[in-house]
């Protein structure tokens, strides 16, 4: 059985440390008090005064598809021509293997100064050592965020370590061509049996044609997670007590559902899929009409867009006695910055641009998050550059959704669940085993992380 080992900073470091090729950043004094209101426009004044006379190179690291790296790009030469004295370096790459390479590079100090991280991170980040600068100290503009937005979002042990760029949850993207020829109803809320029946039915019509498809991620997160979430009403793990709400007999109901979703061939084979992980709205099936849904993040969907021209959204399917959606509506991702960055203010100042300044919201439309704030809502519904899809995606998440919790999103956690899921569809543990499995690894992580 694979032993997963908490504070997964050490663990991370070890394995990638010689993979870790990253340009250092100097290291700045760090601060062990929140500053005052005055500290703060003190600090600014100063960095204004030194952006005028000093050449500052900033890092900036995220993921994403080409649309958001060209909309990142297209900011930071917006901010570049601004303040000539400002050199931003892009590094951008897709989602897969971003986590492990941030984490090196934190505890190796190689980190960049601006850091695009997942709020289920924060745990794993500043649990392990303070990485991340309380941006309640900086010139950011935190007051433009939607109410409650930083508190469930950006917040770590009452400290904002990180500033949301969308808000949302997850639905399912639908081809409408495809649903119009093979009977799916987008207005219908499907249950996963009926979900399974229908998958069934249209693969027997033509057997290259697939229901949906998923890489490994995605099933643990957006299949696994939900159903989970579905069968209690309430996140993952309990943060008081660290133990789960969900019992054995739902983890196996979970993998055993998975398991039918290959078995009725609902979703396409899991080796298909795994040639797009990362890049699931590129797929061949998916472009040509030969698959029809894609669960994923409301976040996602200019992707879709740009891959799907009959587009659509729908509730993503549920357990016949679900308790809420199985949906974390929040703000999944965010920007945070380097706590020893020697540059600190004037990477704030870079993201105050970013998410506050009406030229640099209307570059990234919604290319790098939904609507985060409440002048990007007013800027981009005037433009008329917010998608009906969008909105109704928003709309349809946030419906019996749930507020999800750190703990939950530990990535400990969800490597477990990844690892587990993938020994299901080759069929090297039973769903029971597979059950049971889970259960006992994250007993094993819940029991590090609280201590005993």
């Amino acid at each position: 059985m694979r032993k997963c080992m908490k504070k997964g900073m050490a663990a991370i470091t070890a394995a990638m440390m010689a993979a870790a090729a990253l340009t250092g950043c100097s290291v700045g004094s760090k601060e062990t008090e929140k500053a005052s209101e005055s500290v703060k426009e003190e600090a600014k004044t100063e960095t204004g005064a030194k952006s005028e006379d000093e050449n500052v190179t900033l890092r900036f690291s995220w993921w994403g598809s080409d649309s958001r790296h060209q909309a990142l790009l297209s900011v930071i030469e917006a901010y570049e021509r601004k303040n000539p004295n400002v050199k931003i370096e892009a590094e951008y790459q897709g989602y897969d293997g971003y986590y492990e390479k941030i984490m090196t590079t934190l505890s190796s100090n190689t980190a960049p100064d601006i850091i695009q991280l997942s709020k289920e991170w924060l745990p794993d980040i500043q649990g392990a050592k303070h990485y991340l600068a309380d941006l309640s100290t900086l010139p950011i503009d935190l007051t433009t965020l939607k109410d409650r937005l930083l508190e469930i979002a950006g917040t770590y042990n009452g400290e904002p370590n990180l500033f949301p760029c969308t808000v949302g949850g997850a639905v399912v993207y639908v081809n409408t061509d495809f649903a119009e020829k093979y009977g799916v109803d987008i207005t219908k809320e499907y249950t996963w049996d009926e979900i399974k029946q229908l998958g069934a039915s249209i693969h027997a019509q033509d057997e290259d044609v697939y229901l949906m498809t998923a890489d490994a991620d995605m099933l643990s997160r957006l299949v696994i997670q939900p159903y989970l979430t579905q069968k209690t009403g309430t996140p993952l793990i309990n943060e008081e007590t660290y133990a789960p709400y969900f019992t054995e007999q739902d983890a196996t109901e979970a993998f055993q559902n998975v398991m039918e979703l290959y078995e009725t061939n609902t979703i396409e084979p899991f080796g298909d899929a795994a040639a797009f992980a990362g890049q699931i709205d590129q797929n061949n099936k998916w472009i040509n009409g030969q698959i029809g849904m894609i669960i994923d993040y409301t976040g996602s969907a200019p992707k879709y867009m740009s891959s799907m021209e009959t587009l659509d959204v729908m509730a993503i399917p549920v357990t016949a006695d679900a308790k809420c959606s199985g949906v974390p509506y929040s703000g999944d991702r965010g920007f945070a910055i380097n706590d020893n960055s020697a540059h600190k203010e004037e990477a704030a100042k870079f993201v105050d641009f970013l998410m506050n300044d009406p030229e640099a919201i209307a570059l990234c439309k919604t290319d790098v998050g939904y609507c985060p704030t409440k002048p990007s809502d007013d800027i981009l519904i005037e433009m008329g550059v917010v998608s009906e899809i969008q909105k109704k995606g928003v709309d349809i998440s946030e419906k019996d959704s749930y507020t999800n919790n750190m703990i939950s999103g530990n990535t400990d956690l969800e490597v477990i669940r990844r690892d587990i899921v993938q020994e299901v569809i080759y069929g090297d543990i039973t769903p029971e085993e597979a059950g049971k499995s889970l259960m006992e690894q994250y007993q094993e992580i819940l029991n590090e992380l609280k201590g005993e």
